[in-house]
């Protein structure tokens, strides 16, 4: 038995010995073949220049957003058109098509109408400029078709807060109320003293663009007035004066501007048809272009929808827009109030879809809140639209203000604001270089455009995919994403637009990552000399396996190859895996590579961008070793753990960096400054917080991250901060 295992073993050496001649006398014969070697590695390989497969999918995944992105929008017969180049600021379009239907809409308190339906065309005030929901005077809208309802409390708000309060009325208290087909209006007149009336009249149309209350019963003090003033030929014009930019006395008709019975925005409406009934004035608008309303398969059952052009809210402002505003409660009435939406937007939630169209759920607004009158030279409500502006100034300084890098608000009471001061003196010219000048078109901010300063992001306890399993797990790291071309924003769903710039932290890169960055990424053409990476590590070490042809070519089977060697940090930038053992089929290599004076790079060309065998060490860029984008920093060291390789980036302390919010904790990232793009929405001096309750590590993945916001929910707060919260919550 003793002697059958002696042969067996003899016969397994026998073997292994042939096999170890064998490769001895092929790299032998290789040797002598180096001009056959040169040759192969001066030809390299056909597809070593062609882009990996992930680059050729985000390629054609930006193009199919860049397909939506220029879509003109049309629905129920109307149309818009681009009339400006599409940019990363300016989609081109100069107008968005606005639907509603059972919307108690409020300019603002208890001015408004009930939107029975409307099809409307909204324009900016400012060419070029988007419209901006807190500034209503920079919006005109144009309705085509539609009814709009005033009852009795609307009908008050127009007459009693709006046309007839201001200081020197000759009204005061106005109420109206709808009856029999007439309006009632009750309240007290100056005559000397202040004296209780009534009107009862119809409402009719009058010259195109007007309205026309004519008095039929006027009484006074609880006395009726008709015949004595018929007698005396005496109209309300002679016991009252009326003229205002918006309504005026004549005879006895009270004509209203129909276009400025509301406070801004500008409102266009061809008046067709007026119905009084006890639930109030309606009125029937069609300017003649449509000859009925068609729905779009997005529009709510209740609410609005909003198509093309560009609307800011806020910090916010969605790109050829396709926002569908809903009710957050289906059941209860709907009311939206346009002064306030800010509030009602903070108190709701937001849903995007991958393609970018926006689903805003609100609650309705809180109750109308009182005004003071306005002054008597202007005859009519200046005070109340100067206190709704200033609200919605002072609001949006917040908002519009950046931070010097100590969490100090800087912003000129204007908004015309300027980089800040420290930075020219302070800052060090490595780091106001990141900064970029600005372009002509944003010498100074505007409503497409923050002031010239880094986007900043702080990221904990991430896990960070760039795409697929290619990523790493953030501890903390602290980073600039700095646009390639001076004056764009970032514009995340383009990752060779921009660079991600590390100026200090900490991240680990797990074994199955680094695998995958090989597999799916370095190692994606053909023909190739490795290929099916594995990596494991222990006590310091790392070992590959994987497989092997000489020269991309040959033999034509993958010969198994499997490496032990040690990651070390050349420079700032670049580090290298130093094998210490090279074996092939088993055998070890090495020695006998070292001997004959042969590199592995020689028998193994591999220089892919961000990765290349260089002698026999495998030589790592990290600034471009991941798919883009280049990802910018200086390494402090690198360590192998059995969990992945650890690599610490050099801290710069003159950079300025992000400052996360009270509430971010645990798991999350948070973006500050600067203008970021995220879907076709731009964030101008962007405040976003992105985090995944839903788990103890958020996983966040570059290249989808469309997808993953999908599936989850936006607030937005009353600082104009977006709210990311990453699946799980619909």
């Amino acid at each position: 038995m003793f002697a059958g295992k002696r042969r067996s073993a003899r016969v397994r050496l026998s073997v292994r010995a042939a096999g170890l001649s064998a490769l001895t006398g092929a790299f032998i014969a290789l040797v002598s073949l180096a001009g056959c070697g040169d040759a192969a590695l001066a030809a390299r390989a056909e597809g070593a220049d062609a882009p990996p497969r992930i680059e050729a999918l985000k390629t054609r995944q930006l193009e199919h957003e860049r397909q939506i992105r220029l879509r003109v929008p049309a629905a129920s017969g109307m149309s818009i058109s681009r009339t400006r180049e599409a940019t990363l600021r300016d989609s081109g379009i100069g107008a968005t098509l606005l639907f509603a239907r059972d919307v108690d809409f409020r300019v603002t308190g208890g001015l408004g109408f009930v939107i029975r339906s409307m099809a409307a065309t909204m324009r900016p005030t400012r060419a070029g400029e988007p419209i901006v929901f807190d500034d209503p005077t920079s919006v005109a809208i144009d309705v085509h078709r539609g009814e709009v309802t005033l009852d009795a409390d609307r009908l008050t708000a127009v007459f009693g807060q709006y046309l007839f309060d201001y200081a020197g009325t000759p009204l005061r208290d106005v109420r109206v109320a709808p009856a029999g087909g007439e309006l009632r209006v009750t309240g007290r007149m100056w005559r000397g003293a202040w004296v209780p009336f009534a009107l009862a009249g119809r409402l009719t149309l009058g010259s195109p663009g007007t309205l026309v209350f004519h008095a039929t019963h006027v009484s006074v003090a609880g006395v009726d007035a008709d015949r004595i003033m018929q007698a005396a030929h005496v109209s309300m014009a002679d016991l009252l004066t009326i003229d205002t930019p918006i309504a005026r006395l004549k005879g006895d008709d009270i004509v209203m501007l129909a276009a400025r019975l509301m406070p801004p925005p500008v409102l266009s409406m061809t008046i067709v048809g007026v119905n009084v009934e006890t639930g109030g004035v309606t009125l029937v608008l069609d300017d003649g272009t449509l000859k009925s309303i068609e729905w779009p398969a997005r529009m709510p059952e209740r609410g609005m929808l909003l198509l093309g052009g560009d609307v800011k809210f806020m910090r916010s402002m969605p790109m050829n827009l396709d926002l569908a505003l809903h009710p957050v409660d289906a059941h209860a009435p709907f009311v939206f109030d346009l002064y306030r939406y800010r509030d009602q937007l903070s108190a709701g939630y937001m849903t995007f879809q991958a393609d970018g169209a926006l689903d805003v759920f609100v609650p309705t607004a809180a109750p109308p809140v009182a005004v003071s009158p306005g002054s008597a030279l202007a005859r009519y409500n200046d005070t109340f639209l100067l206190a709704q502006q200033h609200a919605l100034d002072t609001a949006r300084e917040r908002w519009r203000a950046t931070s010097d890098g100590s969490g100090q608000a800087v912003a000129s009471a204007t908004g015309a604001a300027t980089a800040p001061a420290h930075a020219a003196a302070d800052t060090p010219a490595r780091v106001r270089a990141s900064w970029h000048e600005p372009s002509v078109a944003m010498s100074a901010p505007s409503e497409r455009a923050s002031q010239p300063a880094p986007t900043c992001a702080h990221l904990s306890n991430v896990d960070f995919f760039v795409t697929g399993g290619i990523g790493f797990h953030v501890r903390t790291l602290d980073v600039q994403m700095v646009p390639k071309r001076a004056g764009d924003p970032v514009d995340l769903d383009d990752p060779n637009q921009y660079e991600i710039r590390i100026v200090g932290g900490e991240v680990l890169e797990p074994w199955p990552a680094m695998a995958a960055l090989f597999n799916d990424y370095l190692l994606d053409y053909s023909p190739r000399s490795l290929n099916a990476l594995s990596l494991a590590a222990h006590d310091g070490v790392l070992d590959v396996t994987g497989g092997i042809k000489l020269w991309n070519h040959v033999p034509g089977a993958w010969l198994p190859l499997s490496m032990t060697g040690k990651i070390e940090v050349l420079d700032a930038r670049h580090l290298a895996y130093v094998p210490s053992r090279v074996a092939v089929l088993g055998v070890p290599q090495a020695d006998l590579l070292h001997l004959l004076r042969i590199p592995l790079a020689w028998l193994t060309p591999f220089d892919r961008k961000g990765a290349r065998l260089s002698g026999d060490r495998l030589v790592f860029d990290q600034y471009t070793v991941f798919p883009p984008p280049v990802l910018a920093g200086r390494l402090a060291s690198a360590e192998v753990t059995d969990q992945g390789l650890v690599l610490k980036f050099a801290r710069d302390p003159d950079a300025i960096v992000a400052h996360p919010p009270a509430n971010a904790s645990g798991s999350y990232v948070w973006i500050e400054g600067g203008d970021v793009k995220m879907f076709d929405a731009l964030a101008v001096n962007a405040r976003t917080l992105i985090h995944d309750d839903s788990r103890e590590t958020m996983r966040f993945d570059l290249y989808d991250y469309r997808r993953d916001v999908a599936r989850g929910q936006v607030r937005m707060r009353l600082d104009g901060t977006l709210d990311v919260s990453l699946g799980g919550d619909r």
